[in-house]
């Protein structure tokens, strides 16, 4: 049965994928199409509520507007009165707002008065017409299933295309190192490029792709009805060459190969991959420079942007979610290292002063709205987990000139970051890791991490250090390390009191620990015994 139904999501993709490659391109000023879309959010935002809430009975939104006498007719009048972000602020005042947990299926919606059970799929949008199935991230679970539409697709091609032109990268070749499916990001944006014209030269992933992996049918399917039926339509894609986290070598000679001829590439991969290929052509004299990394997923904080500088490369980063598609883009002339020009005609932002525990100042907590029919995910007020400083101002590049004036910056995550007992504050665990750790001990960002685990039914937290970093002192790391986070966290020198008598840091010398999807997290929970493979 699960064969049958991969293979009739493979014709359903396929039949959609040769009309979406072949489409004309209708954008020739995507500023033109931005703007229009910008004049039309309040429609838009009513028309996706309209129809993906009011008219769902099941919908878990429906039922918390319910609570909180919020009517359709309610809301119209706000949002043409007030605007959507504070008609969105009244709503989570009343308690119209999703939890990242619950929004996640981890615990049921609770507020007084109202208990609805709800699990990841309670979100999938009804309105898709979603024709690929993937996963998120799962940065702390495996990861949830997802369905995207080549529809939703079509709305990222303005502001991909401004942002391409800003960044003189509308027609360099394109690279990836990225996961493999059931991943679907890097297939996404082949996607666009062919639509585009745009070349990939080549994709390496860090997953193995086949039969023989979980998901590898539905893998197979996907990478050889995507390769194959782009070549039929004359754009073609490229198909996933392994190349796993540890084995970067072959990428950096090739790369380095290419700027030997005078190639200028635009490389696709997750900051610390990219971080990867530049210390391994550090460490085997290769030039690599010339060429831009566009990254993401993880923070692009000073230490590991210095590293890819460092190699002679630029940089541009995207901030997304699988569950909501892009959702902020590198300014041409930032504030900050990581500013963004958030994309506000497909989605909606609310900050909100959140007390995180553990936290000695709340942190500007984002919920994230859609206001577009074909997101993958209906999201309303759901909080992200990611906090940032958030600000108005025209900049005067070319996503701020189509109207894009919403930028947010230093752009961190506080709820993955509560382990065995201590808070870390998100900014300060990095600056630990990538900093203090690498001027004391040497070797790079990436080599440090922490790591939550279980032995013999006690939590334990790790330090994870690289071997190449050479013999350490491991109890002098640890006292170190203590006193580092005992200074910077919220109660640490209780905390680490504690700590010290239980023994509950530990010391590993090994590779940092990689999600599914290839991130390295400053702090990684491991759900099992099982290592996650490289």
């Amino acid at each position: 049965m699960t064969l049958w139904k991969d293979l009739c999501m493979g014709w359903r993709y396929a039949r959609g994928l040769a009309p979406f490659l072949r489409h004309p391109q209708a954008y020739g000023d995507p500023g033109v199409a931005v703007r229009a879309q910008l004049a039309n959010r309040e429609s838009a935002f009513l028309e996706t509520l309209h129809r993906g809430v009011f008219a769902n009975p099941v919908s878990p939104y429906r039922a918390l507007l319910q609570r909180a006498g919020a009517t359709e007719q309610d809301i119209a009048a706000m949002v043409r009165g007030e605007g959507i972000e504070a008609t969105l602020g009244k709503l989570y005042e009343a308690g119209v707002y999703v939890t990242l947990d619950e929004f996640k299926g981890r615990t049921p919606i609770v507020r007084p008065g109202l208990e609805l059970p709800v699990k990841a799929a309670s979100f999938d949008n009804p309105l898709s017409r979603g024709r690929l199935q993937g996963v998120t991230g799962g940065s702390r679970t495996q990861g949830t299933r997802i369905m995207l539409d080549l529809d939703d697709f079509e709305g990222e091609i303005p502001s991909y295309v401004l942002w391409l032109k800003a960044n003189s990268a509308m027609h360099l070749p394109q690279v990836y190192w990225r996961p493999a499916a059931p991943s679907t990001s890097v297939l996404k944006w082949m996607l666009i490029g062919a639509r585009l014209g745009i070349p990939t030269r080549r994709w390496y992933t860090q997953t193995r792709s086949g039969p023989a992996r979980p998901g590898g049918i539905k893998g197979l399917i996907v990478h050889t009805t995507t390769f194959a039926f782009s070549a039929l339509a004359g754009r073609p894609t490229a198909y996933p060459r392994y190349a796993p986290a540890d084995q970067a070598e072959s990428i950096v000679r090739w790369l380095a190969r290419q700027t030997c001829r005078g190639v200028r590439l635009y490389v696709d991969a997750i900051v610390s991959s990219a971080v990867r290929l530049c210390i391994v052509a550090a460490e085997l004299g290769l030039d690599i420079s010339g060429h831009l990394f566009r990254t993401i997923a993880e923070p692009l904080t000073p230490a590991k942007a210095m590293l890819i500088h460092n190699a002679g490369c630029d940089i541009i980063s995207v901030y997304g979610m699988v569950d909501a598609g892009c959702l902020g883009r590198s300014c041409g002339t930032p504030n900050a290292l990581d500013d963004m020009h958030l994309i506000t005609f497909r989605n909606a932002f609310l900050q909100v002063a959140r007390q995180a525990p553990g936290w000695a100042q709340p942190v500007g907590a984002i919920h994230l709205t859609t206001l577009r029919p074909t997101a993958p995910k209906l999201l309303l007020n759901v909080e992200t987990g990611d906090y940032g400083i958030m600000s108005e101002r025209q900049c005067g590049c070319a996503l701020g000139q189509a109207g894009l004036t919403t930028h947010l910056h230093t752009i961190r995550n506080y709820e993955k970051l509560t382990s065995a007992g201590m808070h870390f504050m998100g900014a300060d665990l990095i600056d630990l890791l990538e900093v203090a750790l690498p001027q004391r001990y040497g070797g790079h960002p990436t080599d440090y991490q922490f790591v939550e685990a279980e032995q013999a039914a006690q939590t334990v937290l790790k330090l994870v250090i690289h071997p190449h970093i050479g013999a350490l002192d491991a109890g002098e790391v640890k006292a170190f390390v203590l006193r580092e986070l005992e200074r910077r966290t919220a109660g640490g020198r209780l905390m680490t009191d504690i700590w010290r008598d239980s023994d509950t840091l530990q010391i590993e010398r090994a590779q940092p620990y990689a999600t599914g999807s290839a991130k390295i997290q400053p702090l990684h929970v491991v759900a099992s015994r099982m290592r996650v493979s490289h």
